[in-house]
């Protein structure tokens, strides 16, 4: 694939390598022999995947964009009146093949894919000292589970939900498990079928398990800029229960529940006290991505977009939203009713992000009150298993939410339940979109002055675009059909 070869030698200069030339079908010998040497010892290796790491920190990805699309696009957010232009087509679901953030993120994410690709492939031929083995098998255990993430996070993106036809035959998105770096490597890849993808996420995250010991090598268990076996179980949990496959995603989540390397946070420090959802390497954090001080992106993180006083705080939360909670949630203490200067009066202002001098923020890719939801939700849409996924709910429902009564619905009322604590549990945190498309749910769409957008059931507009450049790059790419 054209294109996505121009992302491998993005990627080559992402883990120190000598610059691609000017045409990027032309790979010279300097080139070819840089590709060979990236991963020669353990400290190389090491070098790789962190620098493979940093991908996820960007505003195309983790650091912002696959965040806020998924509440955007769903009923969680809306584009104030006062904006800085950014993502205001999905706030009105006008979004084209030439929308810069649908290109930004496909790229970001390939190009983790095909850092993780060398990693792996050099990684597993490495001949090291018997000291140094366990740290380079852990390290390329993380090299299969960041290639896995971001295969999985761009079916979430560019392809319609596993669910969406009758064992997932639809199109995916291209499943890139070698990274050539010769002209010989160019090719011109078809869309895999949802199926494929899944699959081969699936078989990454067991092999990253396999890996990587319960206790990780080379960094410390309260580390959680890592992804650790136990992360690597929680993320495919995730996935079994995107596939609908209850339980095997029920089985995952025991696992990361019983083996008792995480901690919920309280009600009193959920949302504020010196140690929050907003610190980093909290006890509740499974894998997050981190920034500091000197590694962070400045206007163009997550807070400056949400958090009023920074520097845009373009994104408001809906009424709805706000509304779904009982006085007595704290996590309705996220939010702010109030006035967006030169904008919106009343609104509700999003406070999840607040952190604008140090940015040491994380941004939570996963965390353990989600793995009680996944159990709670598997097990529920598992027979006879009420009593149990109920139990689960309620250890998040009551956790935010003191007065909240003990739960008594079974069935398909307790799944609603399930899916209504998903949406109040992680606003704001880039699933609301997901969990209403792979549910198979209309939704409304809110956006500023009340304007709403009526978004039916298995909507293909739910989906972003290819970017035009892969398009045009490729002549077996298909395009997403309300993108044609």
């Amino acid at each position: 694939m054209k294109k996505l070869y121009k992302i491998v030698c993005a990627s080559m200069i992402a883990l120190s390598l000598s610059a691609c030339s000017k045409d990027f079908l032309e790979i010279n010998p300097e080139q070819q022999m840089a590709v060979d040497v990236v991963v020669i010892d353990l400290p190389t290796t090491k070098a790789a995947v962190m620098g493979t790491y940093t991908m996820l920190q960007s505003a195309a990805y983790y650091g912002r964009s696959i965040v806020v699309l998924p509440d955007l696009m769903a009923d969680n957010m809306y584009i104030s009146r006062k904006n800085s232009n950014r993502y205001t087509s999905y706030d009105l679901y006008t979004t084209n093949t030439n929308d810069g953030t649908a290109s930004g993120s496909w790229n970001i994410m390939y190009r983790t894919i095909v850092n993780a690709n060398i990693i792996i492939a050099k990684g597993e031929k490495l001949t090291v000292a018997t000291s140094e083995q366990a740290e380079v098998n852990h390290l390329v255990g993380e090299a299969y589970a960041l290639r896995a993430l971001a295969h999985f996070d761009l079916l979430r993106l560019y392809a319609l939900p596993y669910n969406a036809t009758a064992g997932a035959t639809h199109l995916g998105v291209p499943v890139l498990i070698k990274s050539g770096t010769s002209k010989e490597d160019i090719i011109n890849p078809k869309r895999n079928t949802v199926k494929e993808g899944y699959t081969q996420i699936v078989d990454d995250l067991k092999k990253a398990i396999a890996l990587m010991p319960t206790t990780p090598v080379g960094f410390s268990a309260s580390n959680k800029g890592h992804i650790s076996h136990y992360a690597a179980k929680a993320l495919l949990a995730r996935v079994y229960l995107y596939m609908e496959d209850y339980p095997n995603a029920e089985l995952m989540a025991n696992d990361v529940i019983t083996a008792n390397k995480f901690t919920l946070l309280t009600n009193a420090n959920l949302v504020s006290g010196s140690t929050n959802f907003r610190t980093q390497n909290n006890a509740e954090a499974i894998f997050e991505v981190v920034y500091n001080s000197t590694s962070n992106l400045g206007t163009d993180r997550l807070a400056a977009f949400l958090f009023q006083g920074s520097s845009y705080g373009d994104g408001l939360a809906t009424d709805d939203l706000y509304n779904a909670y009982t006085a007595t949630d704290v996590r309705r203490g996220f939010m702010t009713k109030s006035s967006r200067s030169g904008g919106e009066n009343p609104a509700n202002l999003i406070t999840k992000y607040n952190n604008i001098t140090t940015f040491e923020e994380g941004v939570k890719v996963i965390r353990l009150s989600e793995v009680y939801l996944i159990r709670a939700e598997a097990r529920a849409k598992q027979t006879g298993k009420d009593a149990l996924a109920a139990a689960d709910l309620d250890v998040i429902a009551k956790r935010a939410d003191a007065s909240k009564p003990t739960t008594t619905a079974t069935g398909a009322a307790l799944q609603t339940l399930i899916l209504e604590e998903n949406r109040k549990e992680f606003a704001f945190e880039g699933h609301r979109l997901f969990d209403l498309t792979r549910n198979k749910l209309a939704f409304t769409k809110h956006r500023t002055g009340g304007l709403t957008i009526a978004i039916p059931a298995n909507s293909n507009k739910t989906v972003l675009p290819i970017p035009l450049a892969e398009m045009n790059a490729n002549p077996n790419m298909q395009q997403n059909e309300a993108y044609k």
